[in-house]
């Protein structure tokens, strides 16, 4: 833990930078999350390391990251997987390539159509009419696609849909490899992958030259935290990530944010992490047994357990998600089918055992 231990062992000097709060917190914001927070809330100091060009604690810390996920190369991402995606688009596209892409992308990747002007060729998923959601985009459409425009440079996967779908990353990747295009995957939401073999193998396992993944969404980590791969064997150089990460970055980075990935990744790692996300899935794949066991329940069979959606007969997704919200229940999204639930390292089975009692009083008492 390289930066919890800098962070924990520094010796406070009287600090005329910024952030000028100087470890001292004001107003009503201080007295909600008290003083601890201010003092370790760091951004550049002498000896701390440069994010943009690490030399050290930074070098040190995202090298073990990636002796961990087993990729060449690990960026630690402080504003969110957003801007991973927009430094791999940066990094290899230019004007006018053609970039295959998912209608259902996430916006960042449309935003990074605008900064890099490259040419978007859209495929469309399959579509699921009973839960009104993408499917898993198809290795036949990307292959078919390639083939129609033999040009294109790029493709980016999202993997898994928001719904939890998971794509044929592998023969997606064999296909790429054969045509010469690079694979970027968007995987935001599979974070927990890593670090479970009940849990879908991530991409940089299966043949993609780099993934982002968002440590906030599923794995334990403060929101914006995220974290960027290149597999390794991946054809894109680490330089050029980092000089695009250096484009769209802050140059006042938080050290609370990275000290959180540094923490996520290590304790997932860990055999008390190990066991407890064991615990945590296990309890996730009892809960949506007995949630599929109501009358009038039917679950999305997708392929990350983590994502629980589902759908009562009679309710529209957005009559769920109020009766829901009735019962103290706050649902990740609403559809015109049903409800997305999104579990992870902080789902306890406290919090589960609530999600049920509430779906079966929902379905039993009907509208």
């Amino acid at each position: 833990m390289e930066l919890i231990k800098l962070i924990k062992n520094f010796k406070r000097p009287e600090l005329f930078t910024t952030p000028s709060h100087a470890g001292k917190g004001f107003g009503d914001f201080a007295k909600l999350v008290g003083q601890k927070i201010f003092k370790y809330d760091f951004s550049e100091i002498d000896n701390f390391d440069n994010i943009r060009n690490p030399q050290s604690i930074f070098k040190k810390s995202q090298e073990k990251a990636a002796k961990i996920y087993g990729t060449k190369t690990s960026f630690y991402l402080y504003n969110g997987s957003t801007s991973g995606i927009l430094a791999l688009m940066l990094a290899t596209l230019d004007k006018n390539d053609k970039v295959l892409i998912p209608k259902n992308c996430h916006i960042s990747v449309l935003n990074g159509l605008i900064l890099s002007q490259a040419e978007g060729i859209f495929v469309e998923p399959d579509y699921n009419p009973e839960f009104g959601v993408a499917q898993a985009l198809s290795p036949r459409k990307i292959k078919q696609k390639l083939d129609e425009i033999t040009d294109i440079k790029v493709a980016i996967i999202t993997n898994p849909t928001y719904e939890g779908n998971v794509s044929d990353i592998a023969a997606i990747a064999k296909i790429c490899s054969e045509r010469d295009v690079i694979l970027l995957v968007d995987e935001s939401h599979g974070a927990l992958w890593n670090f479970s073999d009940k849990l879908p193998t991530p991409a940089t396992k299966l043949g993609a030259d780099a993934s982002v993944q968002s440590l906030h969404k599923t794995a334990g980590a403060l929101t914006q935290s995220s974290i960027l791969h290149l597999s390794q064997n991946s054809k894109i150089q680490p330089d050029e990530i980092q000089k695009s990460l250096n484009l769209i970055n802050s140059t006042s980075p938080s050290y609370l944010l990275l000290a959180s990935i540094e923490s996520a990744i290590g304790f997932l790692e860990s055999k008390k992490g190990q066991k407890e996300l064991s615990k945590t899935i296990e309890n996730i794949l009892k809960i949506r047994e007995k949630l599929s066991k109501l009358e009038g329940v039917k679950l999305l069979d997708n392929g990350d357990s983590t994502k629980i959606f589902l759908k009562i007969d009679d309710f529209s997704g957005d009559e769920l998600s109020e009766k829901l919200t009735q019962n103290y229940i706050e649902d990740e999204l609403a559809n015109e089918k049903g409800v997305l639930l999104l579990c992870g390292l902080g789902t306890s089975e406290k919090k589960l055992k609530k999600l049920y009692k509430a779906v079966k009083k929902i379905a039993t008492t009907k509208k």
